[in-house]
């Protein structure tokens, strides 16, 4: 037998989830939990798919907005990388996603003996390394999601970085991936056949 709970519980997550840009009700039924049943406060469904929603709307808020034992730096790098998939990744930017005033986030990260520059450099290295080595996008486009204006400051960014060209990189990672298979065997193939 099932132990059952009342959906109602869920109504805040739902709200929350909607108000930070999600959809609530989409992730919800996901959990075969319908908007209905919480609107219902006497509705009941499987705890089992209540705490599975819980769990992943637990896990959707940690992810997207980390509690205050976080460091300014860590804060603002993910921050970073949210804002370089959805628009622009400046100190304005940033600031506004966190809450805070661009001078008050400079004085917080120059506490912690880093900078804005230093972490957006950062984050940048990051996802190019990830673009270049893990897929066959054209430059310019991993210019443009990096948020670099012209593929030449991709180059020289990745040469600062690597001490190679792009282009270099992204072979030298296709050469090493072979060596990692081990024997060389082609996987694709069922063996025997």
């Amino acid at each position: 037998m099932a132990i059952m709970a009342r959906a109602a519980s869920l109504r805040g997550y739902r709200e929350l989830i909607d108000e930070l840009g999600g959809d609530g009700a989409a992730l919800l039924r996901r959990f075969g939990i319908t908007p209905e049943a919480i609107a219902d406060g006497d509705a009941l469904v499987p705890a089992e798919s209540l705490g599975r929603a819980l769990k992943v709307a637990m896990e959707f808020l940690d992810r997207n907005y980390p509690g205050p034992a976080r460091t300014t730096a860590a804060r603002v790098r993910a921050a970073i990388d949210r804002a370089l998939l959805e628009s622009r990744a400046d100190i304005e930017t940033v600031a506004r996603m966190l809450t805070v005033h661009e001078r008050t986030l400079q004085r917080a990260l120059a506490t912690e003996g880093t900078t804005f520059t230093a972490l957006l450099d950062e984050a940048r290295r990051d996802i190019a390394h990830r673009l270049l080595c893990e897929t066959d996008l054209p430059m310019s486009r991993i210019t443009t999601l990096i948020g670099l204006r012209e593929q030449s400051a991709l180059t020289r960014a990745v040469r600062r970085w690597y001490g190679r060209t792009p282009q270099q990189v992204r072979n030298a990672a296709r050469e090493v991936e072979p060596r990692r298979a081990g024997t060389g065997v082609d996987r694709t193939t069922t063996p025997g056949r």
